[in-house]
């Protein structure tokens, strides 16, 4: 089911390119991008999970009524 969805939605944007030559080697270098970076491996990991860096996030988890 993924794969036919996911041809049916290159085939569309294939169908429906203005320069049909130029849009194909769009997907040609998306595929190998998309494999270059498996090939590449996982970046790091951390053990402890991921952390916000948004500076509003101390206030929110403080429960702080910012709106008064």
């Amino acid at each position: 089911m993924e794969m036919g969805a996911a041809a049916i939605m290159a085939n569309t944007a294939l169908a429906t390119a203005g320069n049909l030559p130029l849009m194909a080697k769009a997907f040609r270098q998306a595929i190998e991008a998309g494999r270059a970076a498996y090939l590449a491996g996982l970046g790091r990991v951390l053990s402890r999970g991921a952390s916000s860096s948004d500076p509003l996030t101390g206030f929110l988890r403080d429960g702080e009524d910012v709106y008064g």
